[in-house]
């Protein structure tokens, strides 16, 4: 039986040995050429039967079905929560968390993304966190914050697709075009988390009940009921 990658060809003892001279001369291997050989036969007797069968051992079909899936434009099951307290604005004023989404929603509105700070974190994101998901983010996929409010519904009611994130361990400004953070807030706004956000929109499929802590698979309605979380990393369970 023939060993596998192998390939017996039979010549005459001339044709032979100055095939194994030139080879010598032109530097290449015997395997190489005669690779060369077999595909320029292939190509010219029949190259859509030979691109044909090409496709099929490079398993090209299955390989557009990955593309295809990597590119859909679906949220990974992985998602960054917060739950929206009182804010104040730059002249002093108290917004609720409804208050605070509807400022970011006309802030999206006028520039077609805002910019979203928190403090929520003592020491920012770890770095981990933020090269997982901008590189995610990168990748085509959708990573997105959900918005839970208070004030007695303690449930999702939010969600935006985050474009960028940025965070310090230190409270910093602004890292894009401070204009477009909302009027409410002010372009001097300082905090460790960045978010930009687009397509701040109400959440009508992701409850609450449904999220699970990434940490240790406890129950967010149960945490933000309780007022124990405000801020992290949660999934469907």
């Amino acid at each position: 039986m023939a060993r596998p990658g192998y390939l017996s060809i039979y010549a005459d003892e001339r044709t032979q040995r100055i095939f194994d001279e030139f080879t010598k001369e032109k530097g290449v291997s015997k395997s190489t050429v005669l690779s060369e050989m077999m595909q320029t036969y292939m190509l010219a007797q029949d190259e859509e039967l030979y691109l044909k069968l090409l496709k099929n051992s490079l398993n090209i079909s299955k390989t557009k079905e990955l593309i295809t899936t990597r590119e859909d434009d679906t949220a990974i099951n992985d998602y960054i929560f917060m739950k929206l307290g009182t804010a104040y604005s730059t002249s002093d004023e108290e917004l609720n968390g409804e208050e605070t989404i509807q400022a970011y929603m006309r802030a999206i509105e006028q520039n077609g993304y805002t910019w979203f700070s928190t403090m929520s974190l003592h020491t920012g994101m770890s770095k981990d966190k933020i090269k997982f998901y901008n590189q995610t983010i990168k990748s085509g996929e959708v990573v997105k914050i959900l918005f839970a409010l208070g004030m007695g519904i303690n449930d999702v009611c939010y969600s935006a697709k985050i474009q960028e994130i940025v965070s310090s361990r230190d409270e910093i400004s602004c890292p894009g075009d401070p204009s477009t953070i909302p009027a409410e807030f002010g372009v001097e706004e300082r905090g460790k988390i960045w978010f930009k956000l687009t397509e701040l929109e109400e959440e009508t499929e992701i409850t609450a009940e449904a999220l699970k802590f990434r940490k240790d698979d406890g129950s967010v309605k149960n945490a933000i009921t309780k007022s124990q979380f405000h801020f992290g990393y949660v999934y469907i369970g």
